[in-house]
C-alpha cells in the first residue's frame, strides 16, 4: 500500500483562504469598519459630550480650564429667558453644558437645564478671573448620538453604516462566535457593532474559532448588552 503524505496548510494561508472564500462580504465588513472608525475619530475631534453644570464649575474651581466658549445670553436690560451653552475641553474630550438664563420674575420653559439669573460667563469669570471666556458660534446643523453633539453630516453617515451592519448580520454568512440573535442584541451599541465586524467572520490577524467551539446565545447576549449599554451610556452622559 502506498502511503500518501499530506502537508498541512500553514495557518496564515488558512486565514487568507477564509477571506477569499467570500470576497464581497469581506469588502463590506471592511468598509463598515472604516466607517465606524471615521465616526469615532470625528467624535473625539469635533464631538461635544454633554456635561452637567456642576462638572463645569468644579473644573473651573480646580483650575483645570484656561479657556471656555459661551454663547450669548440675555442682552443687558432685557427680560425673558435664553439658553446659554458653554463648550470646554479637558484632555481629549470636549464638553458641552447648557443652562437657562432667566430674568427676575420669569420661569424657565422646562426643567431640562439648570437655571441661572446671571450670565454664565459672569459667574465663571467671578470664580476664576484668569479664565479666558470667548464667544461660542454654533453650527447651522448638528446631530445627537449617545449623548454627544456632533456635526450634522455624522448623523447621515451613521444611518447607512447601521443599515449595512444589519444587512450583514441578517443576510450574510452564518456569524462566528455568537448566534445571529446574540449579535443582534450586541450591535445596537457602537462597541458591539465594532466587535461584530471584527469577530463574527474572517478578519486579518484574527484567528478562526476552534472547530466545535460553543457560540454565545441570544439570552446571554441580551444580558451582556444591557450591562455594556448601561456602562457606555453612563460614561457618555
Amino acid at each position: 500500500m502506498t502511503e500518501v503524505l499530506v502537508s498541512p496548510v500553514p495557518r496564515p494561508a488558512r486565514r487568507w483562504a477564509r477571506l477569499r472564500a467570500d470576497p464581497a462580504t469581506a469588502v463590506l465588513r471592511g468598509l463598515l469598519l472604516v466607517g465606524w472608525l471615521a465616526v469615532g475619530i470625528t467624535v473625539l475631534v469635533s464631538g461635544q459630550r454633554a456635561a452637567p453644570l456642576d462638572e463645569l464649575r468644579a473644573a473651573v474651581a480646580d483650575g483645570e480650564l484656561s479657556e471656555v466658549r459661551i454663547s450669548e445670553g440675555l442682552p443687558p436690560g432685557t427680560t425673558g429667558t435664553a439658553v446659554q451653552v458653554a463648550v470646554w475641553r479637558t484632555g481629549l474630550v470636549t464638553h458641552r453644558t447648557e443652562v437657562w438664563q432667566i430674568s427676575l420674575g420669569q420661569q424657565a420653559p422646562d426643567g431640562t437645564r439648570p437655571v441661572l439669573t446671571d450670565s454664565l460667563a459672569d459667574e465663571l469669570r467671578a470664580a476664576d478671573p484668569s479664565l479666558d471666556v470667548g464667544r461660542l458660534g454654533e453650527p447651522a446643523t448638528s446631530s445627537e448620538l449617545y449623548g454627544w453633539r456632533m456635526p450634522g453630516w455624522v448623523g447621515l453617515v451613521v444611518l447607512p453604516i447601521g443599515l449595512g451592519v444589519l444587512f450583514l448580520l441578517l443576510g450574510g454568512p452564518v456569524p462566528e462566535r455568537a448566534t445571529r440573535w446574540a449579535w443582534f442584541w450586541l450591535v445596537w451599541s457602537p462597541l458591539g457593532s465594532l466587535a461584530f465586524l471584527v469577530l463574527s467572520g474572517p478578519f486579518p490577524g484574527v484567528p478562526a474559532p476552534r472547530p466545535g467551539a460553543r457560540r454565545l446565545t441570544g439570552g446571554w447576549a441580551l444580558l451582556l448588552s444591557l450591562v455594556l449599554g448601561t456602562g457606555f451610556f453612563a460614561g457618555a452622559g
